[in-house]
């Protein structure tokens, strides 16, 4: 127990953990489509500026989770990261979002993973900006067209506000001394949530890596794996099924777990699972990723199949 304790205090130090917590939640479409015009409800779209042109949730405001949250950009590379306060409190105030909002946020599209994890990647960079409350909209926008429910084509433009991050929710994302740190102390503390080619290094095609395959002692957990495919649309598996992919996967939630893939899109899957599903606050994204880990000397990469 004792060993435990000193362990978490250690990890709280080194992620400068604060004890202001955000609420991480599922909705449903049709929880969704009552809280439509509520006061301080903000509903956002995550997909591509494109596609929210095209339609989207009536009232919804468009956030793509490339955009203006992810400006930071790593030197010589075409990749993006979590931007700097200053630029987030900018982005926000001219979205007209306020920090005691509850924020709804949905995706959609073809693939599993990003069909989650468009929507959790913006999820993460608010609940680290000091959101009170973020919200999933299980089944995205396509079961939401299906239901016949309320859409739009216009633009919806909030008032612009002045957002002041007060302090990050430094129990979203870590860095690469948080990264070094498990795997010199830790075993298996990362998830790679890619792909098992890419975990692998089997695919070398991703040129934004200095090396291909994955960071020690890590396991492969695809984000693809918490999904399920009804009609057109992807939902979460129930907690149960979930909590089975965890153990045949090896994954401990009762352990401190950093959750990586390339750009720290996949891995914010596992980190809102964690939260959403299990109330887990012992679970970061590594802002970095293999962008960052694969120029890190002090970062082992290897390659090959899960160390279970």
């Amino acid at each position: 127990m004792l060993k435990r304790i000193l362990l978490i205090v250690s990890i709280l130090t080194l992620t400068g953990f604060n004890l202001a917590l955000a609420k991480v939640g599922i909705l449903s479409t049709s929880e969704v489509a009552s809280m439509i015009g509520k006061k301080n409800v903000v509903i956002v779209d995550a997909r591509d500026y494109k596609s929210y042109l095209e339609s989207h949730v009536k009232g919804a405001i468009s956030l793509p989770s490339t955009g203006d949250l992810f400006a930071m950009r790593f030197p010589g590379v075409k990749a993006r990261s979590i931007a700097s306060n200053t630029q987030i409190e900018i982005a926000l105030s001219r979205l007209g979002i306020k920090p005691d909002d509850t924020v709804i946020v949905y995706a959609g599209g073809k693939k599993a993973a990003f069909f989650l994890t468009n929507a959790t990647r913006v999820m993460l960079a608010l609940y680290w900006a000091g959101i009170k409350n973020v919200y999933y909209m299980n089944s995205g926008y396509q079961k939401w067209v299906d239901e016949k429910r309320p859409i739009q084509k216009t633009v919806t433009k909030l008032p612009p506000t002045h957002f002041v991050i007060k302090h990050n929710n430094t129990n979203a994302y870590c860095f690469s001394n948080f990264v070094i740190w498990g795997v010199n102390n830790l075993n298996k503390i990362q998830v790679d949530a890619r792909p098992l080619d890419q975990y692998t290094g089997a695919l070398i095609s991703d040129k934004r890596l200095a090396k291909h395959g994955h960071i020690k002692g890590a396991i492969d957990l695809p984000a693809s794996n918490f999904m399920e495919k009804v009609d057109n649309y992807y939902i979460l598996k129930p907690k149960k099924q979930i909590e089975e992919v965890f153990k045949k996967d090896g994954i401990n939630l009762n352990k401190p777990i950093i959750s990586y893939c390339n750009t720290a899109r996949l891995g914010s899957g596992l980190w809102f699972v964690a939260n959403a599903l299990f109330n887990d606050k012992l679970v970061w994204v590594y802002n970095g990723s293999m962008v960052s880990a694969s120029r890190n000397p002090e970062i082992p990469i290897v390659k090959g199949s899960n160390p279970l």
